[in-house]
């Protein structure tokens, strides 16, 4: 073997860190066979035999050759669904395979539903078969590398994700543990300032009561965004998604003096709908929390939730606020984005409330919908599907829902 075809890597050009390719030939002729193996041997390539169908898919998932070589001498199996079958195997990968036939019409073996990646006659001469091998190897070459890389960057993703939850949640816990200590001692400096009735101090202390609500809302929301990379569906009951909302409201000091504004009406004997628990209860404490912020004192916020359908469920939550103009109803749901942009606006937050809303709302494949009039108050709403009984697990994508 001279050294121009002292090896088949170096012709095929296949970007792959295996010693040495190996092609599989599915013959029932051995003159044939023999005669293919020969040539292909001489190439560099490693060759596997096969004298009949079985053997050649038992030679397929034992051996795993880089390419399949199918004669149509194999004296149990017509080649065409054989290559069907194998171009059909998602297991196998791209597995190219070359049919070889005494016949070709419209360029497939027996007809024009061979799945083959390339049908030649059996008097292909050497060269020109060498030269397909060599390009099919190639291309599955190309595709290996580009699948190897997929799973690469989908590790290295989910790392990253990984990473940055974990970040977050650590950042926003250290946090929190100074701030609740800072919130006692503003709470009680408050208390004591509001006794004395000292018009100054009373100010600075309602000052420093609102810092301290808007710092526990920063850092409340870097939580909730670490939790949108952690969604676990299961089974959940509402009214509970709904009670864990109102108790993180309860303790909230943004909300603490609105919260009684809260009404439930939730439909007795409400089925089960699946989603997270935990986002579910959050994305509601966001919505809530955001409704509360934009009405009036003495109005409430109602959650209703009913069963619109026989696979869905039916949860807003209703304000009667200042309501939102047409035009930003896609802004408002940007991170950071108020309506009132002002140094000097009336409400309040960071602006990332309804964003992180929507995340956690899509991580359970659905979506928020807004439906609101200026200075008629504003519903969002979204849908959960109902569990199945008989397929707890089917989760039907419901963010195009309308």
């Amino acid at each position: 073997m001279t050294d121009e075809h002292s090896t088949a890597l170096f012709h095929a050009q296949v970007p792959t860190d295996v010693a040495r390719i190996t092609l599989l030939i599915a013959c029932g002729d051995r003159r044939t066979a023999s005669a293919f193996k020969r040539e292909l041997a001489a190439y560099g390539y490693a060759v596997v035999m096969a004298r009949t169908g079985d053997e050649t898919i038992q030679a397929i998932y034992s051996q795993r050759p880089h390419l399949a070589l199918i004669d149509t001498s194999l004296p149990d199996t017509d080649p065409a669904p054989l290559a069907n079958r194998l171009k059909a195997d998602d297991t196998l990968g791209f597995l190219p395979v070359i049919v070889l036939t005494d016949l070709a019409q419209n360029g497939c073996a027996d007809g024009p539903s061979c799945q083959a990646d390339v049908v030649l006659p059996r008097t292909v001469p050497v060269a020109d078969l060498l030269t397909w091998v060599n390009s099919l190897l190639h291309i599955r070459g190309r595709v290996d590398h580009l699948l190897y890389e997929n799973r690469r960057l989908n590790t290295e993703s989910e790392t990253i994700n990984w990473l940055q939850t974990e970040i977050i949640d650590t950042v926003s816990h250290e946090l929190r543990t100074p701030l609740l200590q800072v919130k006692s001692a503003v709470y009680l400096l408050s208390e004591d300032i509001e006794q004395g009735c000292q018009r100054d101090q009373a100010k600075l202390a309602h000052m420093a009561t609102e810092s301290v609500a808007r710092l526990e809302s920063i850092v409340e929301n870097m939580r909730q965004l670490a939790q949108t990379h952690d969604i676990r569906f299961g089974t959940v009951s509402v009214e509970h998604a709904a009670e864990l909302a109102t108790q993180h409201l309860k303790r909230s000091w943004a909300s603490r003096y609105s919260f009684d504004r809260i009404e439930l009406q939730i439909e007795a004997g409400l089925p089960l709908v699946l989603a997270d628990k935990r986002a579910l209860g959050r994305l509601l404490q966001l919505l809530m929390d955001n409704a509360l912020k934009f009405s009036p004192d003495d109005t409430p916020v109602i959650l209703r939730a009913y069963q619109l359908s026989e696979n869905r469920v039916y949860i807003g939550v209703e304000d009667r606020g200042i309501g939102i103009p047409p035009e930003e109803h896609d802004r408002i749901f940007q991170a950071f984005y108020q309506v009132d942009r002002s140094p000097t606006r009336r409400y309040g937050g960071t602006g990332a409330g309804l964003a992180l809303a929507l995340l956690l709302a899509r991580e359970m494949n659905t979506t928020i919908q807004l439906d609101s009039t200026p200075g008629a108050g504003s519903t969002f709403w979204f849908l959960l599907p109902v569990v199945d009984p008989d397929d707890p697990l089917e989760y039907p994508d419901l963010t195009a829902a309308g």
